[in-house]
């Protein structure tokens, strides 16, 4: 049971994607009534959790060349040991270093489903899936109907 943990923190934070990833342009400083009123007009009956009173905005572009260059979908999926929670908190990590930590980035959860997602500098709100590196504005028929939580 130890070894299983052990190589399943080893997989998580194994560092074969550290170098450097190339820095978002900041382009609009957002205030957390403006990221908590975007989110809540779109997502009236979920829950949003705002973890910093202001973040910064980036174009769709920014977040696209980001994920060229992570790793986090190339990971094994298994069941209940490394599913979509674990790609979706994977990339949040990721999404944490200097540079990024400041964005809009959010972890989502749907009625059967987490992924990640992010407001752009127009305040819309994008899903990333983790487990294949897509953007959407819309959920696709199997991450969910409704969103539950969102935390950024």
């Amino acid at each position: 049971m130890l070894k299983w943990f052990v190589d399943l923190l080893a997989n998580i934070f194994h560092r074969k994607d550290a170098e450097p990833k190339p820095a978002p342009i900041l382009r609009r400083e957002v205030s957390g009534q403006e990221i908590f009123n975007a989110l809540a007009a779109k997502f009236p009956e979920a829950q949003i959790f705002l973890s910093d009173n202001r973040k910064w905005a980036c174009d769709i572009q920014d977040i696209e060349d980001f994920l060229t260059l992570d790793n986090t979908n190339h990971e094994k999926w298994r069941e209940d040991r490394f599913d979509c929670d674990d790609f979706a908190f994977r990339l949040m990590g990721q999404l944490s270093v200097p540079g990024y930590a400041e964005l809009t980035k959010a972890l989502v959860w749907t009625d059967v489903h987490a992924l990640n997602g992010f407001l752009d500098t127009n305040l819309d709100f994008w899903f990333i899936e983790p487990q294949g590196d897509t953007i959407s504005d819309k959920l696709e028929k199997w991450q969910g109907s409704k969103v539950r939580l969102i935390v950024i």
